[in-house]
């Protein structure tokens, strides 16, 4: 099923890119909090990379986690940045004010 959630951990030297997939909502959004949870965990890590390429739905909770995973890494000294917000997910993001911010990007 495309839209069955799914995430995917990459860890290499001092960056982790964590590939998420399906519709990330208040059924899922746990599992992706105990992924984010679990990678800035490490103390090797300096950044990470959260890729929403397959992601189908994001809804309030799952930007919340996104929020949270931001602000945990904030604290940790971690890069965080989420890449390829398109489509439905890239409006939700631009909606409540947090592409820039989860992007990185000049706002």
């Amino acid at each position: 099923m495309l839209d069955e959630f799914a995430v995917h951990i990459d860890h290499r030297a001092e960056e982790a890119a964590v590939a998420v997939s399906g519709v990330v909502d208040l059924d899922s959004g746990n599992r992706l909090f105990d992924a984010l949870a679990d990678v800035l965990s490490r103390n090797d890590v300096r950044r990470v990379t959260v890729d929403l390429a397959d992601v189908t739905l994001l809804d309030a909770y799952g930007v919340g986690v996104l929020l949270a995973g931001r602000n945990r890494a904030r604290t940790s000294g971690v890069r965080f940045r989420v890449s390829h917000a398109e489509g439905i997910v890239r409006e939700v993001l631009e909606i409540v004010g947090l592409l820039d911010v989860l992007t990185n990007r000049p706002g």
